[in-house]
């Protein structure tokens, strides 16, 4: 075990080094500039960066920002975090969707070409709004999928608390998670009692660190900030965005980047939005949203379907930039085709599963794959404007399901099965 455990390690590290060739160099924003709410210069002692965790309620990542705070009050400096945390957490993601792959040579070398020409092009077209925070969707999630795999392998209880770990700080890392948190541990908890030998420690192990991180926190923000739900007070705002053309009156409320500047110039400081102001006021936008959409619920579900297309699309424009070349033309086309591989796995092997009797989502390579497909509706719905940054997020999880697409082609890597949803 211990060769193997020593071989697996190589392995992700000499893959991750792939990876790094493409993406090194690239530079990403940290999460405590977010909508540069934040005056960093304020920050001195532990004590300052406690208080600033009993007051956050808005779009910053929690976790990460807490330990990017800690190490700027010990450096007064974040190139940690901004350049070379970023480009690892990149290629450990891509390292880990040709990991996840049946262990067929030609298969894993295929998804690594490919994974190469995505990282490649996809960290130029992230430059258009490069949180820090996106790459780790990926990374979580993936690492998330391993770790219940090595549970199945070899019972272990640290194993599911380390994927307990991994879901709890994905769900705190990009707020719509709190959707699928529920779906996420009604999975494992009917996989656990399916097949665990000793299901209260297993379900012990799983969920004490999800209810310690992610319902901690969540605990906290509805004591703490209006019985707010959701670790965002601004969703109403991103929504706005994406519904801003199904209705004049949705268009026409106030923007959240209209709000007043506290301070103006290089040393751009935006209003605080860890308010109860900004809250009601994207709790009446999503309100106003819902309300429309419930009036028209046919010229509704048109305008998710244009959504959805949009994002099927690949733009890659973000703001001032937008990226060009033969290079991009064929990342978009790549894109595209991983969406509708996506979607048509996910159906076909919901299909097959149920047909031969089984749960689909106790096989994690559908489960994987509908996930995915369910975090694209969620951020289609919910945003606009930034499609290649959550295209960016999720970019090793398409091409971790594009892997498994081929490999149930018949004969595919010297697959020799037919089977559309290989366990």
């Amino acid at each position: 075990m211990g060769i193997d455990r020593c071989g697996n390690v190589a392995r992700l590290l000499l893959i991750c080094a792939v990876f790094l060739v493409p993406v090194w160099g690239y530079t990403a924003t940290s999460a405590v500039t977010w909508m540069r709410t934040l005056d960093l210069e304020t920050f001195r002692t532990a004590a300052d960066v406690r208080d600033y965790l009993a007051g956050l309620r808005t779009g910053i990542p929690p976790v990460l920002s807490t330990l990017e705070l800690l190490w700027w009050i010990n450096f007064r400096d974040l190139t940690l975090f901004s350049k070379i945390l970023y480009p690892l957490t990149v290629a450990s993601a891509f390292a880990l969707a040709v990991l996840i792959q049946p262990e067929r040579l030609r298969l894993r070398a295929a998804v690594l070409i490919l994974g190469l020409f995505l990282a490649h092009r996809g960290v130029a077209v992230h430059a258009g709004n490069p949180a820090n925070y996106d790459p780790l969707f990926a990374l979580l999630t993936l690492g998330y999928f391993l770790l219940v795999r090595a549970w199945l392998r070899d019972r272990r209880p640290g194993r599911l608390a380390a994927a307990g770990l991994c879901l709890s700080l994905l769900e705190l890392t990009r707020p719509f998670m709190i959707f699928l948190l529920p779906l996420f541990l009604a999975v494992e908890t009917h996989r656990i009692a399916r097949t665990a030998p000793g299901r209260a420690g297993a379900l012990a192990a799983f969920f004490i660190p999800v209810a310690i991180l992610s319902g901690g926190w969540h605990l906290h923000v509805w004591l703490a900030h209006d019985h707010q739900i959701t670790w965002t007070n601004v969703s109403g705002f991103n929504l706005q965005r994406a519904w801003e053309d199904f209705d004049p009156d949705i268009r026409a409320a106030r923007r959240l980047e209209e709000l007043p500047r506290v301070r103006e110039g290089a040393d751009e400081l935006w209003a605080d939005l860890n308010t109860s102001e900004v809250y009601r006021e994207s709790e009446a936008l999503k309100s106003l949203i819902v309300a429309r959409i419930l009036g028209e619920p046919v010229r509704a579900a048109g305008h998710i379907l244009d959504r959805l297309a949009v994002f099927a699309s690949a733009p890659t424009r973000m703001y001032d930039r937008d990226p060009q070349g033969i290079g991009i033309l064929a990342y978009r086309a790549v894109v595209t085709v991983l969406l509708l591989t996506l979607a048509g796995y996910a159906a076909i092997g919901a299909a097959v599963l149920i047909r031969r009797g089984c749960w689909p989502w106790l096989d994690q390579r559908w489960w994987l794959a509908a996930s995915t497909l369910l975090v694209v509706i969620l951020v289609s719905v919910g945003e606009r404007g930034e499609e290649g940054r959550f295209i960016f997020s999720i970019l090793p999880m398409l091409l971790a399901v594009g892997g498994f697409a081929l490999a149930s082609v018949p004969n595919s890597g010297g697959a020799g099965t037919s089977r559309p949803v290989p366990r």
